[in-house]
């Protein structure tokens, strides 16, 4: 059985190699010239007004609202007068940034929007925690599963069309690139106990589904599966009682933690936020921000409402029994 979670002490993963996402790349060239022009006293708009550029263009180059461009970061590079190994770091996340992501080559079509940034991050994660409520979680959900799940969200006309076949092979790529790892992010799953008995299909589909989370739950050493009991309290927000949650921890020298927040056809995603030394001295405490404010609902949930992992293992044996 896996063991409870345990505190990760592991380099992060390499954001300009080959293994690297469009989208972290895209995040860490950000970065990367935040901290070049912080390290000078240069403010976005200084840099800006010297490239010759506006200011959104500086914001969304630095938040990785869009897809640099090329002709911007060699500005910033000039401007900034960078010395060659800063220039290569650059110029290999501008690469990077600019390949398709994974999902993009084939599965563009059947893609939600509010999605595609957790396909693009959560691959380089060293750790993943998240928490569904009405289903069980993707990451882990058996093609059978999947398909009843997709095909209740569409018209019975559209049950014979490619989009079926196109969304579970979306879902079985996402999950062998989240797994099939040499170093898979060690993951705990909570989910309410209600989808140990909310029926997607027919008895076989339900049992399958259970009998894979109960062989990961006993022998895969990277996974946590715990169940959120239906008889405790728990704090209440949008995400605790309608839609899910996901923390992704992307270790030393990587990217900052990530909280991922669904909702119905939409999500929110709040990283963490960069706190001065100035901040970190002060001895009272600083104003809550989203990312904290998800962060401390998630370990309540963890640590106030959810089975143990054996307990948890208990619930789905139980569950194969009741859909044998």
């Amino acid at each position: 059985m896996s063991p409870d979670p345990i505190p990760i002490n592991r380099l992060a993963r390499r954001i300009a190699g080959p293994g690297a996402t469009k989208t972290a790349a895209m995040i860490m060239l950000g970065l990367t010239i935040i901290d070049l022009r912080d390290a000078v006293g240069i403010t976005q708009k200084d840099l800006a007004k010297g490239i010759l550029v506006s200011n959104s263009t500086i914001s969304r180059l630095e938040k990785a609202e869009a897809p640099p461009e090329p002709r911007t970061v060699e500005a910033v590079i000039k401007y900034l007068q960078l010395a060659e190994p800063q220039r290569d770091e650059l110029r290999m996340l501008l690469s990077r940034a600019l390949e398709p992501e994974w999902f993009q080559r084939q599965y563009s079509d059947v893609t939600p929007k509010y999605l595609r940034r957790l396909l693009g991050l959560e691959a380089m994660a060293i750790y993943l925690t998240t928490y569904d409520v009405r289903l069980v979680a993707g990451l882990l959900q058996t093609p059978e599963y999947s398909s009843c799940v997709i095909r209740t969200g569409l018209h019975i006309s559209e049950w014979g069309s490619p989009e079926i076949a196109m969304r579970l092979a979306l879902r079985r790529e996402r999950q062998e690139r989240v797994f099939g790892q040499a170093e898979p992010p060690r993951c705990v799953f909570l989910m309410d106990e209600s989808v140990l008995y909310r029926r997607v299909g027919p008895d076989d589909v339900m049992r399958e589904q259970m009998q894979h989370m109960l062989q990961i739950a006993r022998f895969d050493p990277f996974v946590t599966i715990r169940f959120v009991l239906l008889d405790r309290m728990i704090a209440g927000n949008e995400a605790s009682m309608a839609g899910g949650m996901a923390h992704l921890q992307f270790g030393h020298g990587g990217l900052p933690d990530l909280v991922y927040v669904e909702g119905y056809g939409k999500a929110d995603y709040h990283p963490a936020p960069e706190t001065s030394p100035e901040e970190r001295l002060k001895p009272w405490p600083t104003k809550e921000n989203d990312f904290e404010r998800h962060l401390q609902l998630l370990l309540r949930i963890s640590g106030e409402a959810c089975a143990s992992p054996a307990a948890s293992v208990r619930m789905l044996e139980e569950a194969i029994a009741r859909f044998s």
